[in-house]
């Protein structure tokens, strides 16, 4: 009787595992718990995956390294489950170089992704570069950014601290590509550009320059403007016929006071300095920290904080036609700065310092005959989406989101990477002091003195 529910029992154990391996073959149950969901898809990848109605096909040319195309498998897999229709296949150039060289493939690897007629590639691989390749793959053509040269402006080429290489690399790969022009060899702005960018002018422009940008506007173009003064003491407002010149714009040379008046955007004169940033141990008093922001779509997925170093307030007065809308504001402890930033800086009442909340930033929108929407963008900073700043925070997700705003992609809003929360180990100068001398001076003495204790305890044994 013994023998036989021990049978009995064993063949029911075999059937339970052969069920349970048989439910494990052919369904999947996964549960992301890390803190910010890093082995989970983002919502705007989702809705990349769902708006996009046509197969794909990914040909990863790569060499033999099973780490590598392991990670490759792992990461297309997470589409392959939300889109079936992904057909990932992979091509070593080592085993079939003909066949790469055909395919013009770059050095190093390459993945090709094709659909709908058209052709994306990526040297380098993660969420966000594949999601922009599948965003180009489901629309027509790419989005066109063209940054003013020829006046100091910033550059999305010039591999310097102070240019915006970086974010243009960023946006390349989900879909913007950035050009300079030049309103000399260029006095129309060509009509493929979606978005232009004036970064911050250090030079006097040319009077038929100004008029093409403004023309430019006036015709309903898109459009980035940022301002930025040098590190001196702010001149006062001028005036010209067409009301205050821009005290940011008498620093710099580069006088867009018209453009200006067109918009209802002066700029405040002085730096803003915000004794709650300063809190925080910044190296310079003329930093900010935001980490509260204004309700607009641009800043809604924002998980950090944004860090604009030597920042201007703007004076803003909304005008008929147009929609204005703050995007960066500082608290009531901020002021504008006009004295030189030596010894113990406040805020001098009576004088043409302006006291916070100060807008750092706002958003224009107009509407246009065929039914859009002009947009344009003033902000009071140039350094936030600089190679050297870029990494600060939520600076370079905030730069990635107002060109998609600018660009009219509001559905890709929502794809903003959230930093893992122990990605970055953030501590007070006096914990690193400690820890510096605990390490380094502390911990061998005593070392020393506890080998010292043990070579005079065995002498005496």
């Amino acid at each position: 009787m013994t023998t036989r529910i021990h049978l009995v029992l064993s063949l029911c154990a075999l059937v339970i595992a052969l069920t349970l391996g048989w439910f494990a073959e052919r369904f999947s149950v996964g549960m992301d718990l890390t803190s910010n969901a890093r082995h989970s898809l983002t919502q705007g990848t989702v809705a990349t995956l769902e708006s996009l109605d046509t197969p794909v096909d990914i040909l990863a040319v790569l060499g033999p390294d099973p780490a590598v195309r392991t990670a490759v498998s792992d990461l297309v897999d997470r589409y392959q489950q939300l889109k079936p229709d992904i057909d990932l296949r992979f091509l070593n150039p080592e085993t079939d170089p003909a066949r790469a060289r055909e395919l013009d493939v770059a050095p190093g690897g390459e993945l090709i992704i094709t659909g709908a007629g058209r052709e994306h590639r990526l040297t380098s691989l993660d969420e966000r570069s594949l999601t922009g390749a599948l965003r180009q793959i489901g629309r027509e053509g790419t989005r066109r950014l063209a940054y003013v040269t020829g006046h100091g402006e910033r550059s999305p080429i010039a591999q310097t601290n102070h240019d915006w290489s970086l974010i243009s690399n960023r946006l390349a790969a989900i879909g913007f590509e950035s050009t300079e022009l030049s309103f000399v060899t260029s006095p129309v702005v060509p009509d493929d550009i979606d978005v232009l960018v004036v970064a911050a002018p250090m030079q006097a422009w040319f009077p038929g320059e100004i008029a093409n940008l403004l023309e430019y506007v006036r015709r309903g173009g898109n459009l980035l403007w940022l301002t930025e003064a040098q590190a001196t003491a702010a001149t006062p407002a001028q005036s010209s016929d067409n009301g205050p010149v821009l005290a940011s714009a008498i620093e710099t040379g580069a006088d867009l006071s018209d453009l200006a008046v067109e918009l209802g955007i002066q700029t405040l004169p002085g730096l803003v300095i915000d004794t709650d940033s300063q809190a925080l141990g910044l190296d310079a008093p003329d930093f900010v920290v935001l980490n509260a922001f204004p309700a607009h779509p641009v800043t809604a997925n924002l998980r950090s904080a944004l860090l604009l170093p030597q920042a201007r307030a703007l004076d803003v007065t909304p005008l008929a036609g147009q929609t204005t809308l703050p995007l960066l504001t500082t608290g009531e402890s901020s002021w504008t700065e006009t004295g030189p930033l030596e010894g113990a800086v406040r805020f001098d009442e009576g004088s043409e310092e302006v006291a916070g909340p100060l807008v750092m930033g706002v958003t224009i929108e107009r509407p246009q005959a065929n039914g859009g929407s002009q947009r344009i963008a003033v902000i009071g900073d140039a350094d936030l989406g600089a190679s050297t700043y870029l990494g600060n925070g939520s600076n370079a997700a905030f730069v990635e989101s107002l060109f998609v705003w600018l660009g009219g992609d509001d559905a890709a809003l929502s794809f903003v990477t959230t930093p893992a929360s122990d990605a970055e180990l953030v501590m007070p100068a006096r914990s690193i002091a400690a820890l510096t001398l605990i390490c380094l001076f502390a911990l061998p003495i005593l070392l020393l003195l506890i080998g010292l204790g043990a070579r005079v305890a065995m002498s005496r044994g």
